[in-house]
C-alpha cells in the first residue's frame, strides 16, 4: 500500500465537486495557486501532510480516505457509531 497522487487527485476532486466548488475557489480556500491545485487533482503532485489535513477537515473526511481511498466521512461514522449505541442502550433496557 503507497500513496498514489493519482488516485488521491482524483478523490479530492470528486470531493470538490461533491461540494459545489470550482478549482479556483478550492485553490482560495486552501490559499494555494490554482496551477498547485490543478497538479494535485490531475495526480502530477502530492500533498503535504498539513495540506492533507487541511482538505480532511473542510470536506469532513478521514486521512485514510484522502492518501488510500479508505474509510470516508468522518460525519457518517460518526452517525453510524451513535445509531448502534442508541440500540445498544435500548437493549440493554429491554432485558
Amino acid at each position: 500500500m503507497y500513496y498514489d497522487t493519482c488516485r488521491s487527485g482524483k478523490r479530492i476532486q470528486e470531493l470538490r465537486k461533491a461540494h459545489e466548488m470550482t478549482q479556483a475557489q478550492l485553490a482560495e480556500a486552501l490559499s494555494i495557486s490554482l496551477d498547485h491545485l490543478r497538479k494535485i487533482e490531475g495526480g502530477q503532485r502530492g500533498c503535504s501532510v498539513d495540506l492533507l489535513i487541511t482538505l480532511a477537515a473542510a470536506f469532513d473526511v478521514s486521512l485514510d480516505f484522502l492518501v488510500l481511498g479508505r474509510g470516508g466521512s468522518v460525519t457518517a461514522a460518526r452517525d453510524k457509531l451513535q445509531t448502534l449505541i442508541d440500540e445498544l442502550t435500548a437493549l440493554k433496557e429491554g432485558l
